[in-house]
């Protein structure tokens, strides 16, 4: 379920301000519990509950009844919390009370989506500000919840309706004010998203509590785990995650989970179960179950310590909890003393019984009228709600049935702005009345404040107010949906869960048909749009009978021959699964709608028809991960190996997705294993490629094809390799993976090993007959890539099979080069040893030797010369070793050349000589000593001519007048400027006055300004043509 517009509309604007403000992403510390745990929905401790005594949240939440007359606000600023653990909260940043680790926001964020833990602090803030000050008090002190603390256990806490959230709540308080870790839960039956009466709603809530609290890698493991937060959980994964997080705690433990009557009948055995292996971890672990009903009732066969909240027993705060109500707001006329009296003596033990016949009393403006009243108060809950339901006018009966409906039976909170929305659908008519405002106090005159009150959320970053409609107390829920209403006269206000999903699906369908048919209408002006769209399909989910006008109105929208189709789709996020044209099957198979299925099915739907973005029904239904849904194509006939869409086959789109239960299921089937198609070509090659070992070895077991090549890795053997499952490729050789396949980005399966890194399964390879001398891939050989990764142990074995020692391949022309270029010395040497040739030419540096001389290892050079290398063999992009050395501007390695008999005045490469490329780079001490050891200063030659022409060109001022004292003509010519006064001239385009100096130093040693040749001419034009005057 989705968020309303209103909030829809907040978020976007909250993220355009943040992208405006600051693009990087933040750092928050996280925290656990009920505060940092519940910031779903991409807002930042929003409306969330304080982790002591101090409240700080993002909103004001005022809490009226309809009339008006109640205001409970709970003032919230954003100054920094302190919470019992010494955390600091602020709305930037969350301090974590165990492993204090940072999490980006955005990493947090999305783990918290992909949980989708439902948030329990707000139950706690409405329970919390309605206790008076000694609510509980003897609790406190009762001997059995002094005990449980101590030695731990199960402490079962029964009570009559809701008055046992305030002493549960109370306990939670006091443990937090003490200091100890706490984690709470309460069933929530009002809950709009129906998850806080789950299982599912219990176990996510305190897994994620405990997993920021304790350990947040495990959060992220998971996160990965789940393909990335694109599959979901089961119950059993998170029980097990939080069970082992709470043995890794060493201190006590409490976990409080309220109303447990709450939860909803189908998942109240599970409850129980999860209870009995929660008290399996140890005594540490103190568990606080607040019920209405006894233990047994839910499936726990006894508890440790049992503690009854019977009418005597808090029948005390019943009665400070009235004088509490009338010291803020007193009755009209002193008779609290009559009143109280006659209340307490009423209530039977129910605060909420209490409050209700308050709020009649606060009514009436006499002594008379008051004191008659309290004589014939309502004798029960049940009575109160019959006379409220009663007081309801004629002409707004139709309206407290969509309301009473909507709020029983809608998956969003119902807002005061969707309200008039769903009161203006005119349902015979298929249409939508003129819209009309209803402001809060308006609510009372349709829906007595007995029954419903509005909930005002103040957003004070963005200066907004949303108000929220609510049944006034889950007994409310109780007796609108029991039997005993349906026998009363007000009969008429009954619902069931058919009646409320059929009206809210036709309210829905209604609105979308009118939205797509009038073109002319911007969805900003109807605001149930995005409810519509998003939900519609999830009520007629509910329907067990599908009837007109739900059937015509569902083909309708499922048609995309209609603009009806196209916009809900639009609207509720869905439109990318169109991508062409499809038919109605196809889209109700994307949303699951399986009773429309069905009926689609049976009316001659062709269920494997071609079309949208996944190609068939089944496809769809498989790449939404809709498991029931793929099940009833099956059973219906749908192809099992029909192709279409990016996936190919369902097979290949259940695998890309990782969902283990569908794979089966298609198998059972008869999917076809070695199908080809979709972008990994086979199953196999999904499931490695997307990390799932496991749908790996399920697919090896339904016999895949091991050899069979597509795609980027190839082969499976490949893939395998690359995702580092190492006994899946274990796995795969002994399925008779062929070993030289060349195919793919790596070309081999051992190149795929030796670019991982994997030595052990690179030796196996060649064990099982990999082919060393292989030329493919990036790097050639294997031997080159041994030498390129620097595994020795690989080096040695390559050659003791028969690798070519001097194979030419890769960047680096061979294999003794790269090690050379990586000053792998062992290697080197292991190469020489084995009869590498010294004086190979290949690659781009020519020889060896110019490679070490370029990139500067002494150590290989003199190897190189013991070995017998020419130092003054020719070739490559510097044409020596010592061109090469003078480059790179090594002076010692120059030195040593020259030692070893470097002739100073070799010529090749790209500049010539040594002192040409000296020049160019620079370094004046190099040429220095180049010049000293009978280098020819006016060598003819390379890029620039000679070395007067280099130097010039760089700027080197100092250089030109040293090369000019040593006999430089100024005047030679030759090179790509000619001259070096025609270099100086086009450089100072560059940097002006830098190269005039240069300028003004040749024209004083007689530099020629009108000789012709070179790039522009003549030094003049040089200069003309770079602007310079």
């Amino acid at each position: 379920m989705s968020l309303p517009s209103t909030i829809i509309r907040k978020m976007k604007r909250s993220i355009d301000d943040v992208a405006k403000q600051n693009k990087r992403k933040r750092l928050v510390l996280t925290d656990t519990g009920p505060v940092a745990g519940a910031a779903e929905n991409n807002m930042s401790l929003d409306g969330q509950v304080p982790q002591g005594s101090s409240i700080a949240t993002g909103r004001d939440l005022h809490m009226y009844n309809v009339q008006g007359n109640q205001n409970q606000t709970i003032s919230n600023d954003y100054s920094q919390t302190v919470n019992s653990h010494n955390n600091i909260y602020d709305n930037r940043y969350i301090q974590t009370g165990g492993s204090n680790t940072f999490v980006t926001l955005d990493a947090m964020e999305n783990i918290k989506k992909w949980i989708k833990a439902p948030d329990p602090s707000a139950n706690y803030n409405a329970a919390y500000e309605k206790m008076t000050e000694s609510t509980g008090e003897w609790l406190l002190k009762d001997s059995r919840l002094i005990q449980w603390k101590q030695n731990g256990g199960l402490l079962w806490l029964q009570g009559k309706e809701m008055n046992v959230i305030y002493f549960s709540t109370n306990v939670i308080t006091t443990l937090k004010t003490e200091g100890h870790t706490v984690f709470y839960f309460y069933f929530d039956t009002l809950d709009q998203t129906k998850v806080k009466a789950t299982y599912k709603g219990l176990l996510s809530s305190i897994m994620l509590s405990t997993g920021i609290e304790f350990n947040k890698t495990v959060l992220q493991d998971l996160y990965q785990k789940y393909a990335s937060g694109t599959s979901q959980m089961h119950t059993d994964a998170m029980k097990a995650t939080l069970l082992q997080l709470l043995k890794q705690h060493s201190s006590a433990i409490y976990i409080v989970m309220d109303a447990l009557d709450e939860c909803q009948a189908q998942d109240q055995h599970l409850v129980s179960r999860f209870i009995l292996d929660l008290l399996g971890v140890d005594s540490r672990i103190h568990i606080l179950a607040s019920c209405r009903h006894a233990a047994s009732a839910i499936g726990v066969s006894s508890a440790t310590y049992d503690i009854s909240l019977n009418e005597q027993i808090v029948k005390s705060d019943i009665q400070r909890h009235i004088e509490q109500v009338f010291q803020e707001r007193p009755l009209s006329v002193n008779v609290h003393k009559e009143v109280t009296k006659a209340l307490v003596n009423g209530a039977h033990g129910q605060i909420r019984w209490v409050d209700c016949q308050i709020q009649q009393l606060q009514e009436l403006a006499t002594r008379k009228a008051i004191l008659d009243a309290i004589k014939n108060l309502p004798e029960n809950l049940e009575d109160t709600y019959l006379k409220a339901l009663l007081r309801t006018k004629k002409g707004h009966q139709k309206d407290v049935q969509a309301i009473l409906r909507w709020l029983l039976f809608g998956y969003w909170p119902l807002t005061l702005e969707l309200l008039p929305e769903i009161l203006r659908i005119d349902f015979e008519g298929r249409k939508l009345e003129a819209a009309e405002r209803i402001e809060v106090n308006g609510v009372s005159k349709i829906i007595d404040s007995t029954l419903v009150v509005v909930q005002e959320e103040i957003d004070v970053w963005y200066d907004e107010t949303e108000h929220i409609l609510q049944l006034a107390h889950p007994s409310v829920k109780e007796y609108i949906l029991s039997d005993q209403i349906k026998s009363s006269s007000a009969a008429l206000f009954h619902v069931n869960d058919q009646l409320a999903h059929n009206f809210i699906a036709q309210s829905c369908m209604i609105y979308l048909v009118v939205y797509g048919e009038d073109v002319s209408i911007d969805k900003e002006q109807l605001p149930l749009v995005y409810y519509a769209a998003e939900n519609w399909s999830e009520h007629v989910k509910n329907l067990q009978q599908l009837e007109d006008p739900i059937k015509s109105l569902s083909l309708h929208l499922l048609t995309d021959t209609n603009g009806s189709c196209s916009k809900w789709f639009a609207s509720s996020g869905w439109l990318n699964v169109i991508a062409g044209s499809a038919s109605p099957l196809y889209y109700a198979s994307t949303i699951s709608l399986s009773n429309i299925m069905q009926l689609l099915i049976e009316e001659g739907a062709n269920i494997n028809a071609q079309g949208g973005k996944y190609g068939t029904p089944l496809l769809a239904a498989v790449s939404m991960q809709n498991k029931d849904t793929v099940k009833l194509l099956l059973e219906k006939g749908a192809d099992v190996n029909a192709q279409g869409g990016n996936y190919g086959t369902p097979l290949q789109a259940a695998l890309f997705k990782g969902y283990d239960e569908i794979v089966k299921l298609l198998f059972e089937n008869g999917a076809d294993v070695n199908a080809q198609g979709g972008e990994y070509g086979t199953a196999l090659q999904a499931a490695l490629c997307m990390g799932y070992e496991d749908i790996a070895r399920l697919l090896l077991e339904k016999g895949a094809d091991v050899n069979a090549q597509h795609g980027a890795y190839g082969t499976p053997l490949q893939a395998a390799l690359f995702r580092g499952y190492e006994d899946i490729a274990r796995l795969l050789l002994e399925k008779g993976a062929d070993v030289n396949a060349q195919c793919g980005q790596y070309g081999t399966p051992l190149q795929a090993a030796l670019c991982k890194g994997y030595k052990d399964i690179a030796m196996l390879l060649v064990e099982k007959g990999a082919d060393v001398n292989a030329q493919v891939g990036k790097y050639g050989n294997a031997l080159y890539t041994a030498c390129f990764h620097g595994c020795k142990d690989l080096v040695r074995l390559f050659l003791e099979k028969g690798a070519d020692v001097n194979a030419r391949g890769g960047n680096y022309g061979s294999a003794l080069q790269v090690a050379f270029s990586y000053h792998r010395t062992d290697i080197v040497r292991l190469l020489l040893e084995k009869g590498a040739d010294v004086t190979a030419l290949s690659g781009g540096y020519g020889t060896p030797l110019q490679a070490a001389s370029f990139i500067g290892n002494k150590n290989h050079v003199m190897l190189l010369l013991e070995m017998g290398e020419d130092v003054n063999a020719q070739g490559g992009e510097y044409g020596t070793a010592l061109q090469a050395a003078s480059f790179k501007g090594h002076e010692n390695l120059v030195r040593l050349l020259l030692k070893k008999g470097a002739d100073v005045n070799a010529q090749g490469g790209e500049y010539s000589t040594a002192l040409q490329a000296g020049s160019f780079k620079g370094n004046e001490n190099l040429v220095k000593l180049l010049l000293e050891k009978g280098a020819d200063v006016n060598a003819q030659g390379g890029k620039y001519g000679n070395a007067l022409q280099a130097a010039s060109f760089k700027g080197n001022k100092n250089l030109v007048k040293l090369l000019l004292e040593k006999g430089a003509g100024v005047n030679a010519q030759g090179g790509e400027y000619g001259t070096a006064l025609q270099a100086a001239s086009a450089a100072v385009c560059v940097a002006q006055q830098y190269y005039v100096n240069i300028v003004q130093v040749l024209l004083h040693h007689g530099a020629n300004v009108n000789s012709q040749g070179g790039k522009y001419g003549s030094p003049i034009q040089a200069a003309a043509l770079c602007g310079n005057q």
